[in-house]
Order: structure tokens, then sequence, then C-alpha cells
């Protein structure tokens, strides 16, 4: 059994707390493109509000892929060239897949 590190817990529960947000804002965005198209016609907002949604389901799959590699032991490595990703990174972008040498 591995043990985690403190890092890992923090950045497992900021992942977590992000999920739970984006979920939230998807249901919400999913609700308000669809309330309407059975009342009015469809129009531009409910075409925004898609959009935006699924610009979040995106999002939440990072965070997963990201839950994923902190249970398999793999956070903070990445996933490009395998070499560490460092804490500031990963602080300033908890699902970063990438060490900032294979973004650029």
């Amino acid at each position: 059994m591995r043990v985690w590190s403190r890092f890992e817990w923090q950045q497992q529960s900021r992942l977590l707390d992000e999920r739970e947000r984006l979920q939230r804002q998807r249901a919400e965005l999913r609700t308000a493109a669809t309330s309407r198209r059975g009342y009015e016609p469809h129009d531009v907002t409910d075409d925004e509000a898609t959009i935006q949604a699924d610009a979040i389901e995106g999002r939440l799959a990072a965070v997963n892929k990201t839950l994923e590699r902190i249970d398999a032991g793999n956070h903070g490595r990445c996933v490009a060239c395998g070499s560490q990703i460092t804490e500031e990174w990963l602080e300033a972008l908890p699902a970063a897949p990438l060490c900032r040498s294979c973004v650029v």
C-alpha cells in the first residue's frame, strides 16, 4: 500500500472540490439550455449554454484523469516526457498533465 504525501492529499482535495463545482455548473447550464426549448424558439443563449457545458465536460475529464493519476501514484509526472512536474506548476494548474517544458 502506497503512502500519499501531504501534497497529494491537498491536490486530491482541491480536485474533488473542483469536480463538484464543475458538475454543479454543468447541471445548471444543461438546465438553462433545455428549460425553454419546449416553450419558445431555440435562441443563441441556449447554444451558448450548451457550448459552455461542453467545455466543462472537457475540464471534468481532465480533473477525473488527474484523480486517477493520483490514485495510481503518477501525479506530478509529465505524461509526455515522464519528468517530474514542479509543485509550483501543480499549485497553479492542479490538473496539469504536462510539465512546463512540454507545454511550450
